[in-house]
């Protein structure tokens, strides 16, 4: 079965040529998360999002460390109870360190998922209204699997690029500007702007 998914492929990339510009495009979904307004912000705030995360494990990686310098300080005054007791609390305090952003690390990545799937939602919806406008056949994503290889020619990254930038620059950001949008709208419904 598979060899006769990659022999269609290869066939489909032989015969690629043969199709009109605007019967078979590729594009290159990736890059467009990347290259776009909107992919740059996500990935801002998700960079954002690591980096507090990252501070909060060395704030508390620096304070399991000061705490391990001051019990080896008061090692030799200390009895030994009071040794132990000391220990087992520096020990249950970098167990509940750990449990703690075990946790908050998992949540971490699930946001970033749930961003990332956001936006690539919001860019395929764009994808279909250029798909449209400009009546391709069929639309290719270079790196679905599968997919062995794709003319240039036929690569239309930069036109769909271009429809998703103008897309998310002209959407509300805020609530307040979707009333301004909704007012401007009602006014002058040839400039009516979709929100994703």
């Amino acid at each position: 079965m598979k060899m006769i998914k990659t022999a269609a492929l290869v066939a489909l990339c032989s015969v690629g040529y043969s199709f009109a510009a605007n019967e078979l495009v590729s594009i290159d979904s990736f890059a467009i998360m990347q290259k776009s307004k909107e992919g740059k912000e996500v990935m801002s705030s998700i960079q954002g999002d690591i980096t507090s995360f990252q501070a909060e494990v060395q704030k508390a990686q620096k304070t399991i460390a000061t705490e391990q310098e001051n019990l080896e300080k008061q090692a030799k005054v200390l009895s030994k109870d009071a040794l132990q007791e000391k220990t087992e609390k520096l020990a249950n305090l970098r167990k509940k360190n750990e449990r703690e952003f075990t946790d908050k690390e998992e949540q971490l990545r699930a946001a970033i998922q749930r961003k990332q799937m956001s936006l690539r939602e919001r860019q395929l919806k764009t994808v279909n209204e250029v798909f449209e406008k400009e009546k391709w056949g069929v639309v290719i994503d270079k790196n679905s699997p599968g997919v062995l290889c794709i003319s240039s020619a036929v690569d239309q990254t930069e036109k769909v690029l271009a429809a998703v930038d103008a897309k998310y620059s002209t959407a509300p950001k805020s609530k307040n500007d979707a009333v301004v949008v909704a007012a401007k709208n009602t006014t002058a419904p040839k400039t009516a702007v979709k929100t994703a």
